[in-house]
């Protein structure tokens, strides 16, 4: 069952959110602001694990992927939606919050920008 709920998460980062692209690891520290953030607290009820799943840097912004409670899919399996993150290295609140899980269709996934929930889009997976 836990495969199952993996594959939106594995998907993803395996065709978005390439860990082998080689990108230096994030600064740990921007997790303090982060986590007393505005848009985390708005989602710590849907935080699986405080740890982040993956954390990379790239041009000074610093990527933070954190996994969120299981949700059914289009497909009808649990889908693990995930969170991330952006943090500017000298950032007190995020620059950007994504969630991205199961999209309405099978093999498709949302994105929701935190700051504009009404505006979701969906991603071919």
């Amino acid at each position: 069952m836990a495969a199952r709920r993996a594959t939106t998460t594995a998907r993803l980062a395996g065709e978005y959110l390439d860990a082998d692209d080689g990108f230096p690891c994030a600064d740990f520290s921007l997790l303090v602001p982060l986590k007393r953030s505005r848009e985390y607290a708005t989602l710590r009820r849907r935080v699986a694990d405080p740890k982040p799943l993956d954390a990379w840097q790239v041009d000074q912004l610093h990527y933070f992927v954190f996994e969120l409670r299981p949700v059914r899919g289009a497909d009808g399996l649990d889908a693990t939606p995930v969170a991330l993150f952006v943090m500017a290295s000298n950032g007190r609140a995020p620059t950007s919050v994504l969630l991205v899980g199961p999209g309405r269709e099978a093999g498709k996934a949302q994105v929701t920008d935190l700051r504009r929930p009404d505006a979701p889009f969906t991603i071919h997976l």
